[in-house]
């Protein structure tokens, strides 16, 4: 990897103005606008397809430039005078270490006039705690991970102390010379320090206060909840507002604990902590080095900036292009949202991590770093929503404002069983907008983005709506925008498996930020006790199914299983000669009975894999769903999902359990509207296979020109309203 970059957004509309950043070592790179059709070069696929457009870009060259990631989040409070006659300050917060042993310094808190330090408290890089002032620092005995501390930092009479002290009876004292300035503002910063800053914290500091002496309160700082994230309230005025750097964990619980009520909202006062980390990134904070006003002319797609630094290699970071005035009769909505959940993830960029494909049925796991950008990911410490941070507390935020070096078209995953060659996410979605250009059938593309900025509108003027192959992560918004679209008969068909399951967030202050909250389900991580609510939204987070929004209510199937190992076909339960779904298996070669068996471009035979849903009507599948196939037979690396383990009785996989299964099916909606499911993410993976000509995507043919073109669907039964 010699050059990576991120754009500002993920979409756009012609016209727009993009904005790319790169980090490169090359003296010089070229850039150039590329429509992205397909971007796998699996041998049962059609090849790589990308296109040049011509753009003002061509022919030009930019200076290379390195661009550092600086992680690691803080409050920096603004400096304002203080009172005449201050003489005295105090300090006093609560702090928990999470990481003291870091391997690196770590300060608290520390107070600045200008670039000077009066005085700061610290944990060295060897876990002891320090005091630093005037360039001098002293030293006493360790803290402990996961212990809450008092702290009180003053600077009284030339001289900076530091008192802490723990429930279990320890204290500690430390005293230094100091200089303070009564006639200068003065600043803090809490969680690091410096500019830029350094020395990153890692844990919590809950409800810190700063006086001058004799007991003239200056500030009391608000970490609790609030629809402005990054601001920091003081709640008695006067000055010293601050904002946060990196996005650090707002809301927590503090010293007191748990209070009478999970929800911040209903007791601010326990929930007034904030948790640092070392590598919290929201905004990597790169400098423009590309500007391109995009053609006005060009139709809605799936695009690309391609870059190739001096020495050959290259980068090429996806954007969709937006209708304009110009709209289709068929959208595609790419699941945005899941592909920044999965971004920068690691767990298949780590050797370190063979022991776990093994133990989810990879029983000889793939050779790591065939992506060009999985080098980076690890040094960098990027970090996705399914790793852990230092601290090994979860990552519940992620950002566009960064490199995303696994939303690309040849990136691959490794967990799959067809490893390297498997494409996963933003690549996987290319096969269904190779498949929909290769059909002739005209679309235009949004993103997730759009469907939470404007609701049903964005989905409104389409006759049929196609999500991709995994979109995992819907908003509220969100939410309500399919279920009104599908209530005034719009059709929908749902193109994957896992989808519609984690509640997520989007930062109602910027934008840019996402956020979850992993409390049940299939989880890399879970949330502390009583932190199950976004600090973005205060909204309750985890699953969908748990807010009484079961994917099946609205699209007939929900998750049941994920597996890695190999894919199943489907086994057709309808009668192909059903009036009602005749449509679908028209022109069909049924002599096997199944759909789907066959290899495929993603995990291998089968086009029902990777992870899949099933109909229910315990969770709220209608009773007039047809399950046109199922999928059954898989293995033991096919866990029921662990929400669905209500008793222990020893029936979890594949090979045990009814419920691990993968249904196809059609169901009605209001006002002519429907919905088609196929609840694998395997599905798109097949469409592709001998030039498109396979059962796979004869179905969604058949499927795509009903919707399209029937008024009333055959298997509407009453569902008119």
């Amino acid at each position: 990897m010699n050059i990576i970059g991120y754009l500002d957004r993920l979409s756009f509309l012609p016209g727009d103005v993009l904005r790319a950043r790169f980090s490169t070592t090359a003296a010089a790179f070229s850039a150039e606008l590329v429509r992205l059709y397909n971007g796998d070069d699996h041998p049962l696929g059609p090849g790589v397809d990308i296109r040049p457009v011509t753009s003002e870009l061509d022919g030009r060259s930019f200076p290379g430039r390195e661009q550092p990631l600086r992680a690691g989040s803080s409050i920096v409070i603004a400096e304002t005078p203080l009172p005449a006659g201050t003489d005295a300050l105090e300090l006093s917060l609560a702090f928990l270490p999470t990481l003291p042993e870091a391997g690196h310094r770590q300060s608290v808190v520390s107070l600045r006039q200008g670039e000077a330090v009066v005085s700061e408290a610290a944990i060295g890089a060897d876990g002891r705690l320090e005091l630093a002032a005037a360039g001098r620092a002293v030293t006493a005995g360790p803290v402990v991970r996961g212990r809450w501390y008092e702290l009180t930092l003053h600077v009284t009479g030339g001289v900076a102390g530091l008192r802490v002290s723990a429930a279990q009876g320890e204290r500690l004292d430390l005293s230094l010379p100091a200089a303070l300035d009564p006639g200068r503002p003065l600043g803090l910063t809490f969680a690091a320090t410096g500019s830029p800053a350094r020395d990153h914290f890692n844990g919590r500091i809950d409800s810190p206060r700063l006086l001058a002496a004799p007991s003239q309160v200056l500030a009391e700082w608000d970490f609790g909840p609030s629809t402005t994230l990054r601001r920091i309230a003081n709640r008695v005025g006067g000055g010293f507002d601050g904002r946060s750097v990196n996005f650090p964990l707002r809301a927590c619980l503090g010293r007191a604990g748990a209070a009478d009520d999970v929800d911040p909202r209903l007791a601010p006062a326990a929930y007034n902590a904030v948790h640092f980390h070392d590598d919290d990134l929201d905004d990597a904070g790169w400098e423009d080095d590309v500007v391109l006003t995009l053609p006005s002319h060009l139709p809605s797609g799936v695009y690309g900036l391609r870059v190739r630094a001096g020495d050959g290699t290259e980068d090429t970071l996806p954007f969709v292009l937006t209708p304009g005035e110009r709209r289709e009769k068929v959208l595609l909505v790419l699941p945005t949202f899941a592909y920044l959940a999965y971004s920068c993830e690691h767990v298949m960029a780590d050797a370190g991590s063979r022991d776990y494909l093994k133990g989810v049925g990879i029983e000889q796991p793939p050779d790591f770093g065939g992506n060009k950008h999985d080098a980076f990911l690890l040094a960098s410490g990027l970090r996705s929503l399914y790793d852990v941070h230092t601290d090994q507390s979860g990552v519940c935020f992620t950002s566009l404002r960064k490199p995303l070096p696994n939303v690309r078209h040849d990136h691959r995953w490794a967990a799959v069983a067809g490893g390297p060659t498997s494409a996963h996410q933003f690549s996987a979605d290319l096969h269904l907008v190779a498949w929909l250009t290769a059909q002739g059938v005209g679309f235009d593309v949004v993103t997730d983005e759009e469907v939470h900025r404007q609701g049903v509108a964005a989905l409104r003027p389409y006759r049929v709506v196609l999500t991709g192959s995994h979109p995992e992560y819907p908003t509220t918004p969100m939410m309500a925008a399919y279920e009104q679209y599908l209530a005034g008969g719009g059709r929908l068909m749902y193109m994957g498996g896992n989808g519609f399951y984690w509640v997520t967030s989007v930062d109602p202050e910027e934008g840019h930020t996402i956020e979850i909250r992993r409390t049940a389900g299939i989880r890399a991580w879970q949330p502390e006790p009583g932190e199950w609510h976004h600090a973005t939204t205060g909204e309750l987070g985890g699953l969908w199914r748990l807010r009484g929004r079961a994917p099946q209510r609205m699209l007939g199937v929900g998750m049941a299983s994920q597996g890695f190992d190999v894919n199943r076909p489907y086994d057709v339960v309808a009668d192909p000669a059903d009036p009602r779904v005749a449509f679908v298996f028209d022109g069909v070669d049924l002599s096997s009975g199944r759909i789907g068996d066959f290899p495929s471009m993603v995990n291998g035979h089968g086009a029902a894999g990777v992870e899949i849903d099933r109909a229910d009507p315990a969770l709220g599948t209608p009773d007039d769903t047809i399950v046109l196939a199922t999928a059954t037979g898989f293995s033991r690396a096919y866990g029921l999902d662990p929400v669905e383990v209500a008793l222990p009785d020893g029936c979890y996989d594949g090979t045990t359990s009814d419920k691990v299964r993968c249904d196809l099916v059609v169901l009605p909606k209001p006002e002519g509207g429907a919905v088609f499911s196929t609840g694998s993410i395997a599905w798109c993976g097949s469409l592709l296979v001998n030039g498109g000509d396979n059962d796979v995507s004869a179905v969604t043919r058949n499927v795509l020109r009903a919707f399209l073109h029937l008024d009333e669907l055959p298997f509407a039964g009453d569902r008119r309203g």
